[in-house]
């Protein structure tokens, strides 16, 4: 007679889950002997009946549980608990509460993933525990820019392991992120925000010199007015407690930082300016007057003057 372990997730979150369970079932000496998709609740519980008196343990996954509908109230006696000579696991979509009896619940073991804080600080943190528990050494900086840029946490920890594995023992930080994260598009975009925000025209112009390969500069645009949106508020209200503002306008930890650096730079008059003329290119772009990328550069060049005393 067997134990029910139940994954209620789908999706990458629900196989890492079914993946990292069948590894602790083998660990505890369940070895994975098999895998069902469907069928009926008296089926599947009668195989672990059925088996041999001096038969090892083994688990099983039950892919697709949903099929197999509501579990028989008269079927609870068979289900066991840690002692159980058989592991049942199953990927099951829909709400355990639906699918079992109460007195089953009290049985089963429900294997859910954690919850992923929203806040940039609080993921952050998220991270770093993360890589405590697989042995890798993680820079504050390297996961800031990690839960920036990637938004599944899914996705997260993947890239996490990748660059885990880069590393060899050594430290993940923010240059390898940077470097290894992210293909030769999106590290020119991201490059191209920092150099901005940093005041550094020639890495602008070096950037600029391939991003305008694309045939739209909405894509770019709406990175750079997000960028600086931050800015332009925390220029607005110069006095204001920078904490409130990230909070309300919900802007994580790295754009922060380099709002912060965009004001060390310009003047809140140009970055205002900046800001007006990059919505009102925007809006052109969707209506009958594009301007495209000179009036996107044009902008740019102002605003890059302005630092320089040559407005």
């Amino acid at each position: 007679m067997p134990r029910i372990l139940v994954i209620p997730s789908a999706g990458a979150a629900g196989r890492r889950l079914l993946s990292e369970t069948v590894r602790d079932l083998e660990g505890k000496g369940y070895p994975l002997c098999g895998a069902a998709e469907g069928g009926a609740w008296p089926d599947i519980l009668a195989a672990g009946r059925t088996r041999g008196l001096f038969e090892e343990k083994r688990a099983v996954v039950v892919e697709d549980a949903d099929q197999l509908g509501i579990f028989p109230p008269e079927l609870a006696p068979f289900v066991e608990g840690e002692d159980a000579m058989e592991a049942l696991l199953l990927m099951l979509e829909g709400d355990p509460k639906k699918t079992f009896p109460s007195e089953v619940l009290k049985k089963i073991v429900l294997i859910k993933a954690e919850a992923v804080p929203f806040w940039p600080s609080a993921r952050r943190g998220w991270l770093m525990e993360v890589a405590r528990r697989k042995g890798i050494a993680l820079s504050t900086a390297g996961a800031a820019l990690l839960v920036e840029i990637l938004e599944d946490p899914e996705e997260i920890r993947s890239e996490l392991e990748k660059l885990g594995a880069c590393a060899s023992g050594g430290v993940v930080d923010e240059e390898m992120v940077l470097a290894l994260s992210f293909d030769d598009g999106r590290n020119r975009m991201l490059a191209f925000l920092d150099a901005f925000c940093r005041d550094s025209a020639e890495d602008v112009v070096s950037c600029m010199e391939h991003l305008r390969k694309e045939s739209s500069v909405l894509p770019l645009l709406t990175a750079l007015y997000n960028r600086l949106r931050p800015a332009v508020y925390l220029g607005i209200f110069p006095g204001g407690d920078m904490e409130s503002v990230q909070k309300s306008l919900e802007i994580r930890d790295y754009p922060m930082k380099m709002a912060r650096e965009a004001l060390r730079h310009y003047s809140e008059k140009a970055l205002q300016a900046l800001f007006l003329q990059l919505l009102a290119i925007s809006w052109k772009e969707k209506t009958s007057f594009p301007e495209g990328w000179p009036a996107f550069e044009t902008a740019l060049l102002e605003c890059l003057a302005s630092t320089r005393g040559e407005t």
